[in-house]
C-alpha cells in the first residue's frame, strides 16, 4: 500500500470532481470485540487509561496505566455479564447501530458522500478510519461525534485522537469538526418527536407519567474545572420539553453509570425513581436524552437494572430507545453535516403534545377549590405577607404549646373523617407552623360550625386565645403555594418546606385521609415549587433551613463539619434534610455518618437509606434504646429530628460515657419540643436547641435579606406567584353562623370563640 504521505491522488480517482468528494465521519466511544472477559479486559484498559477520562491530578498521572490495567482486571468479569446480556448475533448493539446511522445518512446525502465510521476505544478505530478515508483520496471530512452535549471525556477525546492520528499520518484532510450540538433545531425537535410518537404507542401523557430525562453522569470536580456537559444537558432538556410541549412540573433529571469514589452529578436517577415511587407515581417514561445510540447504559443499566428497581417499588417504567436511525434524527444529522448546528432561540409553534394537553388539569376545578379550606396558626414570615392572604400570627410559645406529634396527628385525621367532618385532609405540622388543609363532606349543612369543631379539636384551643387564620377556596390555595416555595417562611425561600409538605401528605395517606383531591393539589405544589425554582432568581438563590442552621453552627463552633462523625437520629424529613446538606455542603463522609431510626416501613424510610448510602444505619423500637448512646459514644456531632415530646437522650445517659473536655460533642436538637434532659451541665458538651437554632437561622436569613439583589428577587418571585393564582371563589362559602355579622346558629355554643370575627374577615375580603 502506498505510503500516506507519498500517495498519489491521480492514480485513485477519475476527476477533479472526485478528488474533492466529501466524507462524514461518525464517532462513538466503542465496545468491546465479544462480550468475553479477555475482550472486555482489554477495550476498558483503553478506556480507562485516557487521561481525559480519569482525570488524576499531575502527581498521580504516572500511574494511570498501572491503574487502569488493575480496575480493568477486576472488573471485566463483572462487566462482561453485562455485555452477554445484551449482545445480539451481529454484534455489539452500539456498533451495529452506528453502522445502520452510517448506511441511512449515506442514502439521504447521496452518492457525492462517503460515510465512515469509527470508535473511540475499540474497533473499527479512528486510526483505521483515516487509513480508509485516506485510501479513497478524500480531502474534505465533516467529523460528527454523536455525542449531543461536549464534554473533553466524550467529543474532546475524540478530537484529540483524530488530530493525533491526522498529525501522525501525514494527511492532508480539511476537517471540520460538529462538536456540540446540544441546541440544534433538528436535533432537538427529532428528540421530541421520538419521545411524542413513543408516548402515543403506549398511551403514556402527563396526565398519567412522569416524564425522567436521565444522562451520562460525570465527576462534580470536572464541571466545576469548567466542563461545559452539565450547562449544556440543562439546555437541551429544556428545548426538547418545549418542543415535545410536556408540563416542565411532571417532569424529572437524574445522572447515571456512576464510576468510582469521587462525587458525581446528582441527583441519581435510582434516587429519583425511587422518590417517584414514594410519591405514588406509578408509571414513568424514561429519555436517555445524553445517549444518540442505544448501548449498555440504556439496554442493561436502564432496560434491566433501573426497570427491576422501579418496577419493585410497585411502578411500571417505560424506556423510550435512543435516537438510533429514527427518521427525523438522520435528517438532523444530515443538517449537520451538511450546515453545521441551528441552535433554538424560540419554538414558534405549539408543543407536539399540544393536542392533548386538555387531560392535565393538576388544579382543582372551580368547585372542588370552593370547597378547600386551611385552618391554623402560623409564625412570621421574614418578608410578610406580600401579595397574598392577610394572616393573623402567633407566638411560637403558642405554636409550641398546640403541636403534636406524627401519631397524634395521624390518629386526629382519622377521627375527623370518622366523624363525618371532612373527606379529604392533611396537617402541615412543621416548626413555623401547624395548619390543616381539608375539604368538607359534600353534604355538610352546618359548615362554620364544623369548621369550628375541627379548630377546637385541632388546636385545644377552648378558651379561644389562639390567633387563628381560616382560609377558603382559592386564598388556602394561594397561602399553600406561596408556602412550598418560601414565601412564608422565617428562611426566605426555605427549601425544607416543600419536604415538610410531601411528608405531610405521605402521613395523610397513612392515615388515610388522603383522596384524588388531596393528591392533585399536592402534585400541583410540588410541581409550582420546582418551577419557581427553575423559572426564578428566587427559586435558584433560596437556602434550606437545616443547611442554614449547621453553617451557623460551623462558624460558631469553627469546626469543620467534613472531619466530624456524625450521628444523625430520627426517621423525619428533617433527618433527611440534615444528612443532604451535610453530604452535599459539607462535604462529610457516609463512611463518618451513622442513622438511628425506629423500626418501621414507610416511604421517608426508604429515602433516608438513599440518602445515608454506605453510611452506618441502626434500626430500633424504641428512641429509648440504649443503641443510641452507644452510637454516640464516638461521635462529634449529634443531630435530633425527632418529634418525641419525651426527653431522648439525659445526662445521666451521657456521663462516663467519655470525656467529653477532651473531646467535645455537638448535640444539635430541631426538636421544639425538646429531646434532651440536663446535656447543658456537662463539661464538653454543647447542646444547640430548637431555639437557639432558630436564632442562628434569623442571623442567616438577616445576611440573605441584607443582600442588594434580595428586593428585587422578592418582588420577582411575588409576581410570578400572582399570575399563577386562580381568581377567589365565589361566592364565599355559607357560614350558617353569620347573619349580618351576628351569631344566629343554634348549635354556637359549641363553636370556639373567634370565629365569628375570622368568618367575618372572609366575608370583608
Amino acid at each position: 500500500m502506498t505510503q500516506p504521505n507519498e500517495f498519489d491522488v491521480s492514480s485513485s480517482v477519475d476527476s477533479q470532481d472526485a478528488l474533492r468528494k466529501p466524507a462524514v465521519l461518525l464517532v462513538n466511544v466503542g465496545s468491546p470485540d465479544g462480550p468475553d472477559v479477555a475482550s472486555v479486559r482489554r477495550y476498558l484498559g483503553q478506556f480507562l487509561r485516557d487521561p481525559l477520562v480519569i482525570q488524576l491530578p499531575s502527581p498521580l498521572r504516572w500511574c494511570q496505566p498501572w491503574m487502569a490495567r488493575m480496575i480493568a482486571w477486576r472488573r471485566a468479569p463483572y462487566s462482561a455479564e453485562k455485555y452477554q446480556s445484551i449482545w445480539t448475533p451481529e454484534g455489539s448493539p452500539l456498533r451495529v447501530i452506528v453502522e445502520q446511522q452510517a448506511a441511512a445518512l449515506g442514502r439521504l446525502l447521496g452518492d457525492k458522500w462517503r460515510v465512515f465510521t469509527a470508535m473511540r476505544y475499540g474497533h473499527p478505530s479512528i486510526a483505521e478510519a483515516v487509513q480508509a478515508i485516506m485510501a479513497e483520496g478524500i480531502e474534505d471530512l465533516v467529523v460528527l461525534p454523536l455525542y449531543p452535549q461536549y464534554s473533553p471525556t466524550t467529543t474532546g477525546t475524540v478530537a484529540q485522537e483524530l488530530y493525533t492520528v491526522l498529525k501522525q499520518s501525514g494527511a492532508h484532510i480539511n476537517v471540520t469538526a460538529r462538536t456540540s450540538w446540544y441546541d440544534d433545531a433538528g436535533y432537538a425537535h427529532a428528540q421530541a418527536r421520538l419521545i411524542a410518537d413513543y408516548a402515543a404507542e403506549h398511551d403514556l401523557g402527563p396526565h398519567n407519567s412522569v416524564l425522567l430525562y436521565s444522562a451520562h453522569g460525570l465527576p462534580v470536580a470536572y464541571v466545576e474545572r469548567g466542563d461545559p456537559y452539565a450547562a449544556q444537558l440543562k439546555r437541551s432538556i429544556e428545548i426538547v420539553t418545549e418542543r415535545l410541549g410536556w408540563p416542565v412540573w411532571r417532569t424529572r433529571v437524574g445522572y447515571q453509570s456512576r464510576m468510582g469514589p469521587a462525587a458525581w452529578l446528582k441527583p441519581d436517577t435510582t434516587e429519583v425513581l425511587t422518590e417517584l415511587a414514594v410519591s405514588g407515581e406509578k408509571q414513568v417514561l424514561l429519555c436517555p436524552i445524553s445517549f444518540a445510540v442505544d448501548c449498555l447504559e440504556t439496554l442493561e443499566e436502564i432496560d434491566i437494572r433501573y426497570r427491576e428497581h422501579f418496577e419493585g417499588l410497585g411502578g411500571r417504567l417505560y424506556r423510550c430507545p435512543a435516537l438510533n436511525t429514527s427518521g427525523h434524527f438522520i435528517n438532523a444529522m444530515k443538517n449537520l453535516v451538511i450546515r453545521g448546528p441551528r441552535p433554538v432561540t424560540h419554538w414558534n409553534e405549539p408543543g407536539l403534545l399540544s393536542a392533548r394537553m386538555e387531560e392535565v388539569t393538576p388544579r382543582e376545578t372551580d368547585a372542588q377549590l370552593q370547597r378547600l379550606f386551611m385552618v391554623g396558626i402560623s409564625l412570621p414570615s421574614r418578608i410578610g405577607p406580600g401579595c397574598g392572604p392577610r394572616l393573623v400570627y402567633s407566638s411560637a410559645d403558642q405554636l409550641r404549646r398546640i403541636k403534636k406529634g406524627s401519631e397524634q396527628v395521624q390518629t386526629l385525621l382519622t377521627q375527623l373523617q370518622a366523624d363525618g367532618h371532612v373527606c379529604e385532609a392533611m396537617v402541615w405540622n412543621t416548626c413555623h407552623r401547624f395548619e390543616f388543609y381539608g375539604w368538607l363532606e359534600e353534604d355538610e349543612a352546618d359548615r362554620a360550625c364544623t369548621v369550628a369543631r375541627i379548630r377546637r379539636d385541632l388546636l385545644d384551643d377552648d378558651d379561644g386565645q389562639l390567633r387563628v387564620n381560616l382560609l377558603f377556596g382559592s386564598r388556602a390555595w394561594h397561602h399553600m403555594m406561596r408556602t412550598v416555595i418560601g414565601l412564608n417562611s422565617g428562611l426566605p425561600g426555605d427549601r425544607d418546606v416543600l419536604e415538610q409538605f410531601q411528608n405531610a401528605h405521605r402521613l395523610a395517606e397513612r392515615a388515610g385521609t388522603s383522596g384524588p383531591r388531596l393528591k392533585a393539589l399536592v402534585d400541583e405544589a410540588v410541581a409550582v415549587a420546582q418551577s419557581a425554582q427553575a423559572e426564578t432568581a428566587w427559586g435558584r438563590e433560596s437556602s434550606g433551613y437545616c443547611y442554614a442552621a449547621l453553617a451557623r453552627i460551623q462558624g460558631a463552633q469553627e469546626v469543620r463539619l467534613a472531619n466530624c462523625r456524625h450521628v444523625v437520629i430520627g426517621g423525619s424529613a428533617t433527618s433527611r434534610s440534615v444528612l443532604h446538606s451535610l453530604f452535599e455542603h459539607f462535604e462529610a463522609r457516609e463512611s463518618d455518618t451513622t442513622l438511628v431510626y425506629r423500626t418501621h416501613q414507610s416511604g421517608q424510610t426508604k429515602l433516608l437509606r438513599k440518602v445515608i448510602g454506605n453510611g452506618r444505619r441502626i434500626r430500633v423500637d424504641t428512641y429509648a434504646s440504649r443503641e443510641i448512646v452507644n452510637a454516640i459514644a464516638d461521635a462529634d456531632v449529634v443531630y435530633f429530628g425527632i418529634d418525641s415530646e419525651e426527653p431522648v437522650l439525659t445526662a445521666e445517659q451521657l456521663r462516663g460515657l467519655r470525656d467529653f473536655e477532651a473531646r467535645p460533642l455537638l448535640v444539635v436538637d430541631f426538636n421544639t419540643a425538646g429531646s434532651t434532659a440536663g446535656l447543658e451541665d456537662i463539661p464538653g458538651v454543647r447542646l444547640w436547641t430548637a431555639q437557639q437554632l432558630e436564632t442562628e437561622v434569623e442571623a442567616f436569613a438577616d445576611e440573605m435579606c441584607s443582600r442588594q439583589q434580595f428586593p428585587q428577587m422578592v418582588e420577582e418571585a411575588e409576581a410570578w406567584m400572582k399570575e399563577r393564582t386562580p381568581p377567589p371563589t365565589e361566592p364565599v362559602p355559607e357560614l350558617p353562623c353569620m347573619r349580618d355579622g351576628q351569631a344566629a346558629c343554634p348549635r354556637c355554643s359549641e363553636c370556639s370563640r373567634g370565629l365569628v370575627e375570622l368568618a367575618r374577615l372572609e366575608h370583608v375580603r
